[in-house]
């Protein structure tokens, strides 16, 4: 008799119907509300009963991802490639965004030149793998320069100013984040000479001015950015992420998607705060943030794959059908001219 009973307890495993699709839900809405040790603790429940689930697997590493912890989270997205869990590309652009922000760049460069190989890449995957390839690549050979770099028996910010002269925009960062630590004349003489200089990367003159506002250099920089012009003094700027018009593209945005769809929130802000970055100290024009906020989610919705038609977000969004694709293609041929590839808010801030 007790041998029943143990086989009957035995096949009790699930609780009730539906629990792991209950689970996955209540995980997704953790997410949402930023609560993103209770969506672990909700997927792992799920993962328990489903561990094969798909659905479960990429909510675990959503929420590791969300906890910063991107080295579990980076193991996760492997086994999901080795095991087949999930669509393949999609798990794959994942781990590769991963092994970027881990600075994992060779294993990036290993993996992508092999699959690239296959010519099999759907097409809304191909540019993007292109150039973190290319990206990596980059940054391979820089560190391996940078490591050959003699630095013993000069002072810091005559190194870093040669960093400056290099062609490598990765070098020129690295000599732009060691400028920003020394209050040497020369220093700050050579960081504003690179500003003026508008052949130099857009996004990296924007670091190097906020490194000036941060120093409260009162010296005049005359800069010139897409087609537009203008002196400023560095110390009455604002700090990149407490610009007026950005807020309040971000309110709009924030009202129109951040409890209905957070992923889509998250990178449309992202977009938002990358386009002020590369255009500071200049704002984009017209000064309209309901017309920004629907540019922003229109570009999020392509990159993410959603089905949003553009006369739906004008609508949304209540501005011109026409500024709308105008200025969404002024956001992406910028981002086209600009450093990229590495996590720039943490450099701002």
């Amino acid at each position: 008799m007790s041998d029943k009973r143990e086989r009957k307890k035995e096949t009790n495993v699930v609780l009730y119907p539906g629990l792991v699709k209950r689970l996955i839900e209540k995980g997704m809405d953790a997410l949402k509300n930023k609560e993103a040790e209770n969506a672990y603790q909700y997927f792992i429940s799920a993962q328990e009963h489903e561990p094969n689930n798909s659905q479960v697997r990429f909510g675990v590493v959503l929420s590791l991802v969300e906890l910063g912890r991107l080295k579990e989270a980076v193991e996760l997205t492997r086994a999901l490639l080795n095991e087949g869990i999930g669509d393949y590309y999609d798990n794959l652009q994942v781990h590769i965004s991963l092994l970027v922000q881990l600075g994992y760049y060779q294993e990036v460069v290993d993996i992508l030149d092999a699959v690239l190989a296959e010519n099999r890449i759907p097409a809304q995957f191909a540019e993007s793998f292109y150039q973190m390839l290319h990206f990596s690549r980059q940054m391979v050979d820089d560190n391996e320069l940078l490591e050959n770099i003699e630095v013993e028996h000069e002072p810091i910010h005559e190194d870093a100013i040669k960093l400056l002269q290099s062609s490598s925009m990765h070098l020129q960062w690295k000599g732009i984040e060691d400028l920003k630590n020394s209050n040497h004349p020369d220093a700050i003489r050579a960081m504003i000479t690179y500003i003026e200089n508008n052949k130099h990367d857009p996004l990296l003159r924007s670091i190097a001015l906020q490194g000036l506002h941060k120093k409260e250099i009162t010296s005049p920089v005359i800069i010139e950015k897409f087609g537009q012009k203008k002196e400023v003094i560095p110390k009455q700027l604002e700090e990149i992420y407490e610009i007026t018009f950005g807020q309040e593209i971000n309110r709009v945005l924030s009202a129109n998607l951040e409890h209905e769809n957070p992923i889509l929130y998250d990178l449309a802000n992202q977009l938002c705060w990358t386009h002020l970055t590369i255009l500071y100290p200049f704002l984009p024009q017209p000064s309209d943030p309901n017309l920004w906020a629907a540019v922003f989610q229109l570009i999020a919705s392509e990159r993410l794959g959603y089905e949003d038609h553009e006369e739906e977000i004008a609508d949304l969004y209540q501005c011109s059908f026409k500024l709308l694709l105008e200025k969404s293609q002024e956001v992406v041929e910028a981002e086209k001219n600009v450093f990229r590839g590495f996590d720039f808010t943490n450099v701002i801030k």
